[in-house]
C-alpha cells in the first residue's frame, strides 16, 4: 500500500486492528492518513489531514481514551486532532528541530515528545495545552568531532510514571516524573 507520495515515517493503529494512521510526507501536504486495511487497495484511504506543510510528519501517536491523534513534524510542530469529529484541535511549536518520537502516559494525562536536538518535553493532554516538564539536551545530537545521530530515538512511559528514553548518544535513561498535583508549571530538570 503506497501511503504517501514521498516518505512514510511512522504509523499507529487506531482502535480496531484494521485501522492504521500513517505519518509521512506527500506532495499534496496530506501528511497524515487513515487507512482501512480490510478495504480494497484503491478504496482503503478513509481520510487524510493536510498538516506539517513543506516538511512532513515524522511521528504519530493515538490516545484511545480521549480519541485524540497527536502528530509531530520535521520542523518541531505538533498537531492534535479529535478523531471523533476528525478536526484539528490544537497546533503548536514544541521543538526547534524535528519531533523524532512520542510516548503517551497510560492514564492519558500527558504525552512526551523527543526531538532531533536531544530535548524531551512533557505536555499536558487536557483541554488547555500545558508544558509540564522540559529536559533540554537529554540525548545530545552530536559531538565536536562527529555526528552521532539525531537526538532522542525512543520514549516510553510506564504505569508508575517513569519516563524511559534512549538516543543517538548511545544512552538509555529513565527518571521518575514528579507528581504534577502540586503545581502545573514548567519544570526544567
Amino acid at each position: 500500500m503506497q501511503c504517501h507520495s514521498k516518505t512514510a515515517s511512522d504509523f499507529t493503529f487506531l482502535g480496531a486492528s484494521s485501522l492504521v494512521m500513517t505519518a509521512g510526507q506527500s506532495a499534496d501536504h496530506k501528511n497524515i492518513a487513515l487507512w482501512d486495511t480490510l478495504l480494497p487497495q484503491k478504496k482503503c484511504l478513509v481520510t487524510s489531514f493536510a498538516c506539517h506543510e513543506h516538511s512532513g510528519a515524522s511521528a504519530i501517536l493515538y490516545a484511545p481514551l480521549n480519541q485524540l491523534l497527536i502528530t509531530g513534524g520535521k520542523k518541531g510542530d505538533v498537531f492534535v486532532f479529535d478523531m471523533r469529529q476528525r478536526v484539528q484541535r490544537d497546533r503548536f511549536q514544541a521543538h526547534e528541530s524535528a519531533v523524532k518520537c512520542m510516548a503517551l502516559d497510560p492514564g492519558e494525562e500527558f504525552f512526551v515528545t523527543g526531538s532531533a536536538d536531544g530535548d524531551i518535553k512533557v505536555w499536558g493532554l487536557g483541554a488547555v495545552r500545558i508544558l509540564f516538564y522540559s529536559f533540554p539536551g537529554e540525548h545530545s545530537r552530536s559531538t565536536l568531532f562527529r555526528n552521532i545521530g539525531m537526538g532522542v530515538s525512543h520514549l516510553y512511559v510506564d504505569q508508575n510514571g517513569r519516563l524511559f528514553s534512549c538516543g543517538a548518544d548511545g544512552s538509555m535513561k529513565f527518571r521518575q516524573l514528579p507528581d504534577r498535583g502540586i503545581n502545573n508549571i514548567i519544570n526544567t530538570i
